[in-house]
């Protein structure tokens, strides 16, 4: 640790900062034990982010807040990228120092919707971001430590002695992550199909071409979790899709989400356009006969296309060149199948983080058509408040660079009570116990995490 003060100290002795500098400073740091220190600050209450794709080899974990950006209301992009900018004037590092690009500055996400608050969800403002301290990263096998520092007082020797407590070794259980005492799941049916219905009926007047209904299961623990074997559990069920937790105060906002809303890096953006489900079969034979029935529901083909336009239309805005395949493909995960159409594009000049997510969220694969009518109705017929649920998570830095996935797969923690979320576009022709049964599916990547009493 003396080698990684002195290098600070080095560091700040031959720069001018000032009261409003912003630091940030990356270093080699080997033998990270990302649940080990998960664990550790889980018990010091500490805010953190952790983000991890085991197929893209690529893992993080943020915590120890030094500057917070919080909105609420319709402008919270606008009041959020006004605030990032001044922050931009006066940001120093050494990232050129080593050859990484999509280095994580900012972490967190944003609601689903505005200015809509209840207990539930009342540790999140409407967008929520914050720069921590510390960040540990691992990328492609080569492990880093990030120290980031805001103006002149900044106290590095009690910093790193602060990291020393952290990365102290503790004994972490790692067996099953809790029983299940409740559960609500299934004694909503009736108001789903009901949802439904309203939904088909909206569609079939014509004032909308499709709504996303979604359902909130609550669980009831036996005891509390530990959220550390939590996403242990996840990233080896779920390696190709992005484990998340993100912790403010009493909640812990978690998943295991498979849809990319936003890759920004090297002047190019990559989304995921992924509707229309299926579940997998039992052997290799129904599988592939599972996926052929999705490749040609009419439905389903039409539902996918519907969010494929709405991407593309939105790349148009600030793109000068869109890339993707008119007809999509089968996404394989292991409880679910997907109709999915990479896209990708080539950012005009000028543009910004914030423009760019304006014009991609809420997309039709977890509200609707058109978006401000289906959320209307969303807001009008769904019991509960989705809160980050159907958002964004992931994170940016002030290089026009970030990645941002669609907050689904998801569930809430408070204490020893889990709210699990789930949602099914419903369009013409969706029938109430198909949806319902496609709700479970996305269901079981966290009700699975835990074991029934019975």
């Amino acid at each position: 640790m003396k080698i990684l003060l002195d290098k600070i100290n080095k560091f700040v002795g031959s720069h001018s900062l000032q009261e409003n500098s912003l630091v940030s400073l990356i270093f080699d740091f080997n033998e990270i034990d990302f649940l080990l220190i998960l664990n550790n600050i889980q018990k010091r209450k500490e805010r953190y982010f952790y983000t991890s794709q085991i197929a893209e080899s690529i893992t993080f974990l943020g915590f120890n807040s030094i500057i917070e950006v919080n909105e609420m209301g319709k402008l919270r992009l606008e009041n959020t990228a006004e605030k990032i900018n001044t922050l931009e004037k006066n940001f120093i590092s050494n990232w050129d120092e080593y050859n990484l690009n999509s280095i994580p500055l900012f972490l967190g996400g944003m609601k689903f919707y505005t200015n809509i608050s209840d207990d539930l969800w009342n540790d999140f403002a409407d967008s929520e971001w914050f720069i921590p301290k510390f960040l540990f990263l691992e990328k492609n096998s080569k492990q880093y430590l990030i120290y980031n520092f805001y103006g002149l007082n900044s106290n590095y020797e009690n910093d790193i002695e602060d990291l020393k407590s952290i990365l102290k070794p503790n004994s972490i259980e790692r067996k099953t992550v809790g029983k299940i005492a409740l559960s609500s799941n299934g004694k909503e049916k009736a108001k789903w199909i009901e949802n439904v219905n309203k939904a088909l009926n909206e569609i079939d007047s014509g004032k909308v071409q499709k709504i996303v209904l979604s359902r909130q299961v609550d669980l009831e623990l036996e005891n509390s979790i530990n959220i550390s074997n939590v996403l242990n559990t996840l990233g080896e069920r779920y390696p190709r899709c992005y484990v998340f937790a993100f912790r403010k105060n009493d909640s812990i906002f978690f998943g295991a989400s498979p849809e990319k809303l936003a890759k920004i890096s090297g002047g190019w953006i990559e989304a995921d356009a992924l509707a229309g489900s299926i579940s997998r079969g039992k052997t290799s034979a129904e599988d592939d006969s599972l996926a052929e029935t999705l490749l040609s529901s009419k439905k389903d083909l039409a539902e996918q296309e519907i969010v494929v336009s709405f991407i593309k239309d939105s790349f148009a805005n600030f793109c000068s060149n869109i890339i993707y395949e008119e007809k999509p493909i089968i996404r394989k995960l292991p409880n679910i199948q997907h109709l999915w159409t990479p896209i990708k594009g080539k950012i005009n000049q000028d543009e910004s983080v914030f423009s760019v997510l304006k014009e991609l969220h809420p997309t039709p694969a977890i509200c609707g058509v058109p978006w401000t009518k289906a959320r209307d109705s969303i807001i009008e017929m769904e019991p509960h408040n989705r809160g980050l649920f159907s958002g964004m998570i992931g994170w940016f830095n002030l290089k026009t660079e970030g990645e941002f996935a669609v907050a689904i797969r998801s569930a809430l923690i408070k204490k020893k009570s889990i709210h699990a979320f789930a949602g099914c576009g419903i369009v013409k022709g969706s029938d109430q116990e198909i949806e319902y049964a496609e709700s479970e599916l996305k269901l079981k990547p966290i009700i699975s995490l835990f074991e029934s009493m019975n």
